[in-house]
């Protein structure tokens, strides 16, 4: 009782809620009584010198019910109550340090972590969990303060404690990341933040939001700035329902126990649950693996698609953080960059699906603190015996885990008829996914008793166990869930597996299946209810790979051979096209070069938004390579030709991994089939995105290639377009002779063939040398007149570059208010095309500008942005330009210190590159900073 009236101190407490506080929803006949005789004690107790009759005094009886009135300070919740008040108004007053000093107070009035802790009947009462809540709120402020002041070890300890007794407290778990975060303990942060992240899932089914994204973000940023090497959280969602395999689970452990850990090979045959297994025991150790968890789909089960090592390598490098430009170009330097990165780290490497220690070998590790788990229908048998993988076979789930498994998936059916679901497991060969898979299929069939479901796949014949290429009973298992499609379905399942791309979209299947789009979503919808496709969470639709094999079986065995030709082509066609239109859509001068070029590229005619445009690249772009191998395999080399001609101003925005493998393979396409002008251009192509990754040398050779070939050819478009990209990489090396002839040579050809654009981009090129070799006043005028080409052309983007770079003249010849006017224009015109690195180029510019007006904040506050998008687009020429900018505004406002950083780490990269313009740059910079 004594507890009830605390909680309300200085308010009435009714003589209800005290009896519902004691006695619940079933209070005694003598309740109030027993509250008459509770009360006279705590008088006396409270107050023995004053009167037992209560009318006032410490506890007085007013009305139906009691008031306990206490002098001040005594009661420790009012103390608490007015302390975190009067923290509050001190925060708000700009004093934090009182502030937390204040909350410090307020919570040391706690002596445990629940208020009224001797009194468990008041446990659950709800003005309990009302303090409970309030004193969180007080910690979070105490805790905000104290990290805001850098105090972050001097709370560790205590934010430990609250984190592992509120696993599902966002905020105290954001707040325990910004901790670790503030000590430099960013791994343990890392790792913080994924426990949070798996039990909200498994707990709430939620992912993270607010303060505790908003702490993850902060994390990523600081490992984008500091190096922090990536955490990589790769492993696919764990099977539901995963049952058995305890033994085959233990030899995983032990694998991982041995020192050092090494590899382990899961084998098997095809559905016998290789990689359920390894993602369960993933995720169940996850934490043994602190430096991340990977996972690849090595594709080995499709000889066709399998991953080359070259290509496995340059996702594994990617999935640690390895940048695009950074990944090497041959297989043997990436495999020893694979080794160098791993080194050291305890990383769980899941590589699925492989097809032979052949394909395997060069993505091993150099040291074994990495854990490799690789799953695979071959034994294996070069890494047993040559590598010291641990071999984990799995065979058929024995009797009572399958049957225990059907149950699990089947649900309160299973109960009702035992022999049945025993029929089922026979039936279904124990085999995992044939089970899942007849599960599914009784699911659907929710009118029929089990035996009915049992009978139908019997009749609809035996079961074949599988074999290594694929068999009969998951053939069976597929086919009876395929007969309930109607005709229409069937066939688009069967076409569907002739894209060679990890998924489609309602676009691709429309064109694939030559129906409208309406129509083809409606089959889509049928096949995804029958559990023969997934739709993603953007719309996209793929098989797994079984399902993917058997609708290619069904295919060649009921589609005649002009039809699946015909659908190839329409798939080929709605690449190509939709390539082309965004092309067109998002870079409106570009077919100009196109035909020029010689290249006859035709649009879709479905017309794009901008937003459309790039969506629709982004999301393909993992599939374009896939497609022009396909297409070349196809006997339509030309299609590859096509498709990767129109992708190359898309690709040269920080695409350059994926543009030198499409580039690769449609050059090789247009060697073979003697066309010249298409890989005359593509080869040019392929110097453009070799100079964007500062891989001058390479490029230097390629686009000499490809001069001499539009020579041979005369193709004086594509003779100039080689020389003015040579003129820039000359210029970036120092050779500023050779570079100017370039340029020089690139515009009298421009101007031959009436091509404006390409005058107009010559002259563009032409005035940045001039710049870079102090004649401000030629660049300037051959600015401006490239302006008047863009102008005439209706080329915005064009018009925003020679903007741009008439203001960084106008600046350098000392006229800054002009050259401001310029760069802004320049920049809004960027802003409105959405021209990422244009627009970072006209920031940095705008910046340099602005320092030359002595307005230093805003000059940093243009070239810091500048900075972050160049290096989200990977653009280094531009990365190492704008960190020698800020250097040198930096240096202005005096802050030598910082400004030598920022020249230090320009010189790095001009160094990494080869460019001589910003490595000079660099140099005198930090000469003349001693």
């Amino acid at each position: 009782m004594l507890g009830v009236l605390a909680l309300n101190a200085g308010r009435l407490t009714t003589r209800r809620e005290l009896i519902e506080s004691l006695w619940g929803e079933r209070p005694p006949s003598s309740a109030v009584n027993v509250l008459h005789t509770h009360a006279k004690h705590l008088r006396r107790l409270l107050d023995p010198r004053h009167s037992p009759r209560g009318q006032d005094g410490v506890l007085s009886t007013v009305g139906d019910g009691y008031l306990l009135s206490l002098a001040e300070g005594v009661l420790d919740l009012l103390r608490f109550r007015r302390t975190v008040v009067t923290a509050q108004q001190a925060e708000s007053d700009g004093d934090p340090a009182r502030a937390a000093a204040l909350f410090r107070e307020a919570l040391r009035l706690w002596e445990g972590d629940d208020p009224l802790c001797d009194v468990p009947a008041l446990e659950n009462h709800p003005k309990v969990w009302g303090l409970k809540a309030e004193r969180r709120r007080a910690q979070l402020s105490y805790w905000d303060l104290m990290l805001r002041a850098g105090n972050a070890a001097e709370i560790i300890a205590a934010l430990a404690v609250q984190g592992a007794a509120n696993p599902l407290d966002e905020a105290v778990q954001a707040t325990l990341i910004r901790a670790y975060q503030a000590m430099g303990q960013r791994t343990i942060a890392f790792e913080r933040y994924e426990a949070t992240r798996l039990v909200l899932a498994e707990e709430l089914g939620v992912e993270p939001s607010g303060e505790l994204e908003r702490a993850h973000r902060r994390l990523l940023e600081e490992r984008e700035g500091r190096g922090v090497p990536r955490i990589p959280r790769q492993l696919p969602a764990p099977v539901p329902d995963f049952t058995g395999r305890a033994d085959e689970l233990a030899l995983l452990d032990a694998a991982n126990a041995r020192r050092p850990p090494g590899i382990a090979v899961v084998c098997g045959t095809a559905g016998v649950g290789k990689t359920a297994l390894a993602v369960h025991w993933g995720h169940h150790n996850r934490e043994l693996f602190p430096d991340g968890r990977i996972h690849l789909d090595l594709r080995g089960d499709d000889a066709e698609h399998a991953l080359s090592p070259h290509e496995a390598l340059g996702r594994l490098l990617t999935a640690v953080g390895v940048s695009d430009q950074d990944i090497p170009a041959d297989t043997q330097s990436r495999a020893a960059c694979w080794r160098t990165e791993t080194d050291g780290r305890r990383l769980l490497v899941l590589l699925d699906n492989a097809a032979s220690a052949e394909q395997v070998r060069p993505l091993l590790p150099g040291t074994h603190d990495t854990l490799m788990v690789i799953t695979s229908r071959d034994r294996l048998a070069p890494l047993v015996a040559l590598h010291g993988a641990r071999r984990v076979e799995l065979d058929l789930l024995p009797r009572a885990d399958a049957v225990h498994l059907l149950r699990r998936l089947l649900g309160e059916r299973a109960g009702t008829d035992p022999d049945s679901v025993d029929s089922l497991a026979t039936i279904c060969a124990r085999l995992p996914l044939a089970l899942r898979l007849a599960a599914e299929y009784a699911g659907a069939q929710g009118h029929l008793p089990l035996t009915g479901v049992v009978t139908r796949l019997r009749r609809a014949g035996p079961l074949d166990l599988l074999d290594l290429g694929g068999g009969a009973a998951i053939r069976h298992v597929f086919g009876c869930s395929y007969r309930l499609l109607d005709a229409e379905a069937q066939r688009l399942f069967r076409l569907l597996s002739l894209n060679p791309a990890p998924h489609s979209t309602l676009a691709c299947v429309a064109a694939l299946s030559d129906i409208d789009e309406i129509g083809a979503a409606r089959l889509l919808d049928r096949l995804a209810s029958a559990h023969l496709l997934r739709c993603d969470d953007v719309g996209r639709y793929g098989f797994h790979d079984l399902l993917r094999a058997y609708a290619a079986e069904m295919s060649r065995a009921v589609d005649r051979e002009t039809e699946r030709q015909a659908a190839t082509d329409r798939l080929l066609e709605h690449y190509c096209g939709t390539a082309v239109e965004a092309s067109n859509t998002l870079y409106p001068g570009w077919s100009e070069c196109w035909r020029h070029a010689g290249l006859a590229l035709r649009p879709s005619g479905v017309a794009l938004s901008p937003g459309a445009a790039l969506s629709w690249l982004d999301s393909e772009l993992a599939s374009f390579g896939t497609i022009c191998q396909f297409a070349v395999r196809q006997g339509r080399p030309e299609r590859a030709v096509t498709l990767a001609a129109a992708l190359h101003r898309y690709l040269e925005s920080g695409h350059g991994t994926e543009a030198l493998s499409i580039y690769e393979c449609a050059v090789d396409a247009a060697r073979r089939t003697g066309d010249s002008e298409g890989e005359a251009h593509l080869r040019t192509n392929t110097g453009v995105i070799l100079r964007l990754l500062g891989r001058y040398a390479w490029a230097a050779d390629e686009l000499s290639e490809a001069l001499e070939l539009c020579r041979r050819i005369g193709n004086r478009h594509g003779q100039a377009r080689s020389l003015s990209n040579l003129g820039i990489i000359e210029e970036r090396l120092g050779k500023y002779a050779s570079s100017a002839a370039r340029h020089g040579q690139a515009v009298a050809l421009y101007r031959e063939i009436d091509d404006l654009g390409g005058e107009a981009a010559a002259l563009t090129n032409l005035g940045n040398l001039e710049e870079s070799i102090g004649e401000h006043t030629e660049a300037a005028q051959h600015f401006l007149a490239s302006h008047d080409l863009y102008v005439a052309l209706g080329d915005r983007a064009g018009q925003a570059i020679a903007l741009s770079n008439l203001g960084q003249s106008y600046g350098l010849l000392g006229e800054n208010t002009l050259a401001v006017a310029k760069l802004r224009e320049a920049l809004s015109l960027f802003r409105e095309i959405e021209h990422r690195d244009g627009e970072a180029t006209a920031l940095s510019n705008l910046g340099t500008a602005l320092c030359h007006q002595a307005e230093f904040d805003e000059s940093l506050w243009h070239l810091e942005q500048a900075l972050e998008i160049f290096q989200s687009t990977k653009h280094r020429y531009g990365e190492a330009s704008v960190l020698n900018a800020i250097g040198e505004t930096l240096r202005t406002m005096g802050r030598d210190g910082e400004a030598a950083q920022r020249h230090r780490l320009a010189l790095a990269i001009a160094a990494e590159t080869g460019d001589e313009d910003e490595r000079g740059r660099a140099v005198a910079a930090l000469e003349s900073l001693g």
